[in-house]
């Protein structure tokens, strides 16, 4: 019989001895029979109190925050080290990236309350131009029909502007050439 102590517990483990070894027979290949199976019950039951021991390991340290190294019985890991530093930059990248989702989110509500500003002011600039233009049509048309008006009171106005025009301009002629002169 062969005794062994695990971290987790004392183990004990029937191995057959020389002074068991007969020749074969059919006792013997019985024996061989129940010493297969007995060996594939120890492998599955020292398969199962491994994984049970490993998940109350994992339980030990999620419940203690990760302080295992402290234990005697604690040999640190260089891959899950290497999985904690990965994990740390991957939680502050993480932080990071909603910190700046967030800020993109508020500018990104302010630039559609400003769109929706700048589309109102221009909505209404071309409500105030469709206004000026029907203003400056009608102001037109007032203007033609004054025009009409003046024409029909004074038709002998035009005439007279005709006569003071040139005038005008003959004085302008004149007093031009006598700028010359001097």
């Amino acid at each position: 019989m062969l005794y062994a102590f695990a971290p987790c517990g004392f183990t004990c483990v029937l191995l057959p001895t020389a002074a068991c070894r007969q020749t074969s027979s059919p006792e013997n290949v019985l024996n061989k029979v129940q010493a297969n199976e007995e060996e594939e019950r120890l492998n599955r039951e020292l398969e199962l109190t491994t994984k049970e021991r490993n998940e109350l390991t994992d339980r030990l340290l999620y419940v203690t925050g990760g302080s295992m190294s402290k234990s005697p019985y604690f040999r640190p890991n260089p891959f899950y080290e290497n999985l904690k530093i990965k994990e740390k930059e991957v939680m502050s990248l993480l932080h990071n990236l909603d910190t700046k989702n967030i800020e993109h989110r508020e500018k990104f509500q302010e630039l559609k309350k400003e769109i929706n500003f700048y589309r109102n002011l221009h909505s209404r600039l071309l409500m105030d131009q469709a206004c000026m233009k029907k203003k400056l049509v009608t102001l037109k048309q007032e203007s033609k029909e004054l025009q009409r008006y003046l024409f029909e009171l004074n038709p002998n106005a035009e005439d007279e502007q005709e006569k003071t025009s040139n005038l005008q301009t003959q004085q302008n002629v004149v007093s031009g050439t006598a700028g010359d002169m001097e």
